[in-house]
This record gives structure tokens, sequence and C-alpha cells, in this order.
């Protein structure tokens, strides 16, 4: 029987061929719940996804325009087949596992998004995630002038400039002032990163630290050289007594950003770990 494919080969394996696609997107986002769900059957969410879209395929939405187009995958998605953003239950780290989101048509911005994306990429739409600051958005590309922004967690909601200066001042204050990097089109490799830390962050508010240490592995195999990835590993791993892979990811850390503002912490951290291992020895 072939192995089941993990993360970490799928990882090497979209580096090996350069950047991810839509599609590894996809895939990688179902092999990340391979780590909560580890008979997850990632061929048969994709056919879900197949199934979500097929009712679209037919209305040659790719010749409409991006507002139109935005529309009637909005509609179909939020009112026909009833996905919502899950409000009374934000922080369930379910809502950061697509297959979960698929099943329970709920979820948080991202997740939310990558349906979205999901459909897009399948009926010829071009769309784009975009990793706005504190939530997650998609950007449908019109012929002409600026990109069209929604919110997937407010049901498809078309967002203006003064509707995202809102959710940026939300976030970075009053004074926080709406720039063309907030609009970029997120990478396939970003937007897993961004899920796994919303999913990190969830598994650490439910004192669920071996949950949230393989959640923060995922990303360091992703983003190997961030300083804050490997930092994160290590202080999880401190916490759960793995003193030696603590020790490693947290002088990394030191070597990868030495100036940090955190360095005194972190060498504090590294201090304690040295005096357990001298009395341990």
């Amino acid at each position: 029987m072939q192995r089941a494919l993990a993360f970490d080969d799928f990882a090497r394996s979209a580096d090996a061929a350069g950047e991810m696609g839509p599609a590894d997107l996809e895939v990688g986002a179902l092999l990340l719940a391979r780590d909560a769900y580890p008979h997850l059957d990632v061929a048969r969410e994709l056919a879900r996804l197949d199934d979500l879209a097929e009712p679209l395929t037919a209305l040659r939405l790719a010749e409409l325009g991006a507002d139109d187009a935005a529309q009637v995958i909005a509609r179909h998605v939020y009112v026909t087949t009833g996905f919502r953003g899950n409000e009374q239950d934000y922080g369930d780290p379910r809502n950061s596992y697509l297959n979960e989101v698929l099943e329970r048509r709920t979820g948080i911005p991202i997740t939310l998004a990558l349906v979205l994306l999901s459909i897009c990429r399948r009926v010829g739409v071009a769309a784009h995630g975009v990793s706005f600051p504190g939530h997650f958005l998609v950007r449908f590309e019109r012929a002409q002038g600026r990109p069209l922004l929604v919110d997937p967690f407010a049901g498809g909601q078309q967002l203006g400039r003064a509707d995202l200066g809102r959710i940026l001042r939300r976030v970075g204050g009053s004074a926080a002032q709406l720039q063309t990097r907030h609009l970029e089109a997120a990478s396939p490799r970003a937007v897993l990163v961004r899920m796994l830390t919303n999913l990190k962050a969830a598994h650490v508010a439910r004192g669920d630290l071996a949950a949230a240490l393989v959640t923060a592995a995922r990303i360091v195999t992703l983003s190997p050289r961030e300083p804050s990835a490997v930092r994160d590993r290590g202080i999880l791993q401190a916490q759960l007594g793995a003193t030696e892979g603590a020790r490693a990811d947290l002088r990394r850390y030191l070597e990868l950003s030495e100036h940090a503002s955190d360095a005194d912490q972190v060498k504090q951290v590294l201090a304690r770990i040295e005096g357990r291992r001298a009395v341990l020895n």
C-alpha cells in the first residue's frame, strides 16, 4: 500500500518544484488537517470541493465581470449551500481545518476564503487571498482598475475603501492607514502559514501545547528561516520539557535575529534550560 502523503513531504516537493500553486493550497490545507484526522481522505475532500463548484460550471462566470461573478459565487456559497462565519465559537480549532469547514459549513475568514478560492479556481474566475491585517480577505481581479475585495466571513460582502479602513483601524488603532501592500495577493505558502498561525493560537488558548507544538513545527517546515517561527517552536518545546529541541531552536533564533527586542528574554529561557540540564547531568 502506498504511504499517505505527509505534510513535510508535500512541502519539500513544493520547494523542489518552485512556488506552490492554487491547487497546492487546497492539498496543503487538507494535509495539515491530517495532524488531527490521521485517516483523512484528501482525494475525497477535494471531490467535495469539486461538487461545491459543479452547479456553477455551466454559468460561464469567467465571462462576467468580477463584481457580477463575485455576487453569484457568494450567493451560491452563503445562501444556497449555507456556509457562514462561526461567530459563536471563533476560536474553535475545527474552524481551521478545511475538512471540518466543509462538513460543518462554518469557519473563520481564512478557511471560508479557501472555499471561495477553490470554487473560483474551478470555474475560471481570477481571485486571490489577501492577508489583510487581522482579517483575511478575498480579492477578485477586475479586467481594469482596482481589484474587488470581499469579506469571506460576512457572506462575501463587497468592501469599499471605507470598509477596509474600518477593519484596519480595528486592528491597528485609529492612526492606521490603508496601504497598497495591505491588499496584495498572498502566496499559497503565506496562506498556509497564516492558517497554521491561527490554529496554533487556538490550541494555545485551550492549553493544548502538544497540538500547538505540532502546528509550530509545520510553520517552521514552510518558513525555516523565519526567526519568530523557530522561536515559537523552541518556546513550546521548553514548556513541554523537550529541552534539547528547545535549546537548538532558541539558539538558532538568536543567530537569525541577534538584535531581536526579546533577545534577553530568550536568553533567560535558555539559561533556565541549561540550569536544569546541569542538575540532571
